[in-house]
């Protein structure tokens, strides 16, 4: 599902790169125990901040980055210029990339806007070699039910009738193949929750 013009101004100012690199990605990297990382994906890579991130932190040898919304991949293009770096216009539900080619998957809150998430989650798998894992950050439902998300939920264009709740998207997760390693939730300012965690496809 693209952005709407509210959700495409939130992930393209400077308070949103703020808040991925100094307080989402710190979580992400203390969930996250990997070693060299040849291929990596990410998905949902919006205005290709998430990308500098990965590259910075993670050291991929190989990035591809996808989104949906060809305007996001036109403005990462522009922000990243390291060869070690691809754009590509996908379906994050229908990839388009070889079985267990990946060494890590990231997702910076982009799952919870695909209907056909349980697609997502699969192809995931399928595209993850044995052993490798998926770092992200995903908002539920559950974000969305009370306090202040009771407001986004009227600002912000979401599949809410199919949205996962975090204990339905954990349980499917497990059921798919993957291990969590480790699980955090945040509330910052309590303005929106949302959860963290790594997971580890089974050999």
């Amino acid at each position: 599902m693209k952005l709407n013009a509210l959700e495409f101004l939130l992930m393209n100012n400077p308070v949103r790169a703020f808040s991925q690199e100094h307080y989402e990605l710190k979580i992400m990297k203390s969930l996250a125990t990997i070693g060299n990382i040849e291929n990596a994906l990410e998905i949902g890579c919006g205005n290709g901040n998430g990308t500098r991130l990965i590259r910075k932190h993670f050291s991929p040898k190989n990035i591809i980055s996808i989104d949906l919304d060809e305007r996001m991949i036109n403005l990462a293009q522009k922000n990243n210029s390291d060869s070690s770096s691809r754009f590509i216009v996908m379906d994050a539900s229908k990839l388009d990339f070889p079985d267990s080619h990946f060494d890590a998957v990231f997702d910076f809150g982009i799952i919870h806007h695909i209907p056909n998430w349980k697609d997502c989650i699969l192809e995931l798998h399928r595209v993850l070699k044995p052993g490798g894992k998926i770092i992200l950050e995903e908002l539920s439902i559950d974000t969305f039910s009370r306090g202040t998300g009771k407001i986004w939920r009227k600002l912000l264009r979401h599949p809410y009738e199919c949205m996962f709740s975090t204990e339905d998207f954990m349980e499917f997760l497990g059921k798919t193949g993957f291990d969590i390693k480790n699980f955090r939730e945040s509330n910052p300012l309590k303005l929106m929750k949302f959860f963290s965690l790594t997971a580890e496809k089974k050999s």
